[in-house]
């Protein structure tokens, strides 16, 4: 009677371990780039949080809002974690495409120059470097110019080049300014370079990081999208909250080897971190506005037309947040 109660036993036991390994679904999510600000899905990935929910996700890097969008759109990837200016501007020409949330709600960049430029005036004429057109990076660079009197066609915009290449392209000299964020502020600030504005403490609002994705996905996967939000949620409270552990993400991801340039890089980003990661209307509203100055499709948007914040509403009703933070 024994041996037969622990063979059921073990047979139960199988299945159960059978059906985990099948529910693990594979997907892939992208993120942006090597600053801290896009690590939501490196330590919900590399912390087994994803996996936790069901989940194996594999990450990778799409640099740029542009081709997050377009690698969504052609399904490429499940989820997209880049700034909301792309997924703004596909979905005012229509496409189907859904901001769930936002993991950082600021403008994670400063503006660095050169040693001999003083003040923004100086920039005038000046080799300026940002990663692409129509991304976070070009608004933040029109926004300052904007904040300065300035005006685009004051400066000479150079395109092209993730953090890493334009911090190295600032040393080089072949530039003369350029926006970054920790760790690679870090590096040039120690090394002399002029920090002309930290862009976080601007007047407008912006979503940096929001997590969204194809419309007919929240449709036709709700549970399977509910589940990667509930991971990434989960780790962003890791982020705030377990120094230990992101630090050592940080340094794997980033490849830093000195701890102090971890640290700063840590400290820098975690409290600027959303949780919960509602997305913060004022800073999609500030977006759409200023996107109507130069586009007559986003005038008269609202920011309710590209959110879909259902799934949010139901894990706050259903204490998710709550529990995390307990």
């Amino acid at each position: 009677m024994v041996t037969r109660c622990l063979k059921i036993l073990f047979l139960i036991v199988l299945c159960l371990a059978l059906r985990s390994g099948y529910a693990a679904e594979k997907l892939i999510a992208d993120y942006g780039g090597h600053a801290g600000f896009q690590s939501a899905t490196w330590v919900g990935r590399d912390l087994g949080i994803f996996a936790k929910h069901g989940l194996d996700v594999e990450i990778v890097m799409i640099t740029g809002a542009a081709r997050s969008v377009a690698a969504l759109l052609g399904n490429s990837t499940n989820f997209s974690t880049g700034s909301a200016t792309g997924p703004l501007a596909a979905a005012v020409r229509g496409s189907d495409i859904k901001i769930l949330a936002a993991s950082y709600n600021k403008f994670p960049y400063a503006f660095v120059a050169k040693p001999e430029i003083r003040t923004p005036k100086d920039l005038r004429g000046k080799r300026v470097n940002i990663l692409n057109y129509g991304g976070s990076n070009d608004l933040a660079l029109q926004l300052a110019l904007k904040e300065w009197g300035m005006k685009l066609t004051d400066i000479q915009v150079i395109i092209g080049g993730d953090a890493p290449t334009r911090m190295c392209a600032l040393m080089a000299g072949r530039i003369d300014a350029t926006i970054l964020s920790p760790p690679h502020l870090t590096i040039v600030a120690k090394a002399g370079y002029r920090i002309l504005a930290d862009m976080g403490d601007m007047s407008a609002n912006f979503t940096q990081s929001s997590l969204y994705v194809k419309g007919s996905a929240l449709r036709e996967n709700r549970d399977r999208v509910k589940r990667f939000l509930r991971g990434y949620a989960e780790a962003i409270h890791v982020i705030k909250t377990d120094r230990v552990r992101t630090m050592k993400v940080f340094a794997n991801r980033m490849r830093i080897d000195d701890p102090e340039t971890v640290r700063t890089t840590y400290e820098y980003f975690a409290p600027r971190f959303s949780f919960p990661p509602r997305v913060n209307l004022d800073g999609v509203r500030d977006t759409i506005n200023f996107y109507a100055e130069q586009n007559p499709d986003f005038k008269n948007r609202k920011p309710e037309e590209f959110i879909d914040q259902s799934l949010m509403d139901e894990l706050e009703k259903e204490g998710f947040f709550k529990k995390l933070g307990s």
